[in-house]
C-alpha cells in the first residue's frame, strides 16, 4: 500500500488498484503481462516501424481483453547520438 497526500494535505491511501471505466486495474499485473507481450521484439533497433508493430500489438491485446490499462507508445531519439533510441511504453492509471 503506498500512501499519498492530496492538495489539502490529508493523507489518503492508496493502492496499486485502480478503477478505469468501471474494470479493476492492477499496474504490476498489467506490466508484466505486457513485458512477456514484447519479448518477441527485444535487440530490434528503435525505429517508427517498430513502435507501430508494438502499438497495434497492445491494442490487439486491449481488443482481447489482455490488457486493460491506458498506455502510449513513444520513440525516444537521441538527436545528439550520445545513447540510443528506444521505445517506451507509458503505462498510466491516473486518467
Amino acid at each position: 500500500m503506498i500512501e499519498d497526500k492530496n492538495l489539502s494535505g490529508k493523507s489518503h491511501a492508496m493502492s496499486q488498484q485502480h478503477l478505469f471505466y468501471g474494470q479493476e486495474v492492477v499496474r504490476g499485473q498489467q506490466q508484466e503481462y505486457i513485458q512477456k507481450v514484447l519479448e518477441k521484439y527485444a535487440g530490434e533497433p528503435a525505429t517508427e516501424e517498430l513502435r507501430n508493430k508494438i502499438y497495434d500489438d497492445l491494442m490487439q491485446e486491449k481488443h482481447l481483453g489482455n490488457v486493460t490499462i491506458p498506455f502510449k507508445v513513444i520513440l525516444q531519439k537521441d538527436e545528439t547520438g550520445v545513447r540510443p533510441d528506444y521505445i517506451d511504453i507509458l503505462l498510466d492509471t491516473r486518467v
